[in-house]
């Protein structure tokens, strides 16, 4: 029995010094891990921020872009008819979109959404200034009439989106 307490005696500290080193090792770990989490969430942010800021600048430009009346201004060419003048800004809104389509990647889903009910809005007032214009026309009148069709509506889902933007963007710090 002596013998028995002996190796008891023996084997309580052991155990009881085996299982405070584990815990202090294991607190150690759960603290380097946390650590470790904390140091790759700072270098994501680091890198992300300045990609999330870019992608906002490129949706303002974007959305300023599928502007009509800047569209229209920036491809109208002397001579052209109204039919031409619309497939051609029609064309430049979609090559814009496409262009800028991955930054979606970067921005909520609500902004992307502002974003491709703007583009949408913009080509339905470009679908209905044609009907208002005969086919070959002038591209000036077709502009005009433009402007009078975006004046008949009140809120630009242009403006609308950008101001989605802005809000997200402002967010981030």
């Amino acid at each position: 029995m002596e013998e028995f307490l002996n190796i008891v005696m023996g084997i309580v500290p052991a155990v009881v010094v085996g299982v405070v080193s584990y815990m202090l090792i294991n607190r150690f770990l759960e603290a380097e891990k946390g650590r470790h989490i904390m140091e790759i969430r700072r270098e994501a942010v680091k890198y992300s921020i300045p990609v999330k800021m870019q992608a906002y600048e490129r949706m303002i430009l974007l959305l300023e872009r599928l502007d009509p009346v800047k569209s229209v201004n920036r491809v109208i060419k002397p001579g052209m008819t109204s039919r031409e003048l619309q497939k051609k800004v029609l064309a430049d809104i979609r090559n814009e979109f496409e262009h800028n389509i991955t930054q979606q990647l970067y921005i909520s889903r609500t902004a992307w959404e502002e974003v491709k009910k703007a583009k949408d809005e913009a080509m339905k007032l470009l679908a209905i200034t044609i009907t208002r214009t005969p086919d070959h026309g002038d591209a000036i009148e077709y502009a005009k009439v433009l402007i009078q069709v975006m004046a008949e509506v009140n809120p630009s889902s242009t403006a609308s989106a950008i101001e989605v933007i802005r809000h997200e963007a402002k967010k981030i710090f």
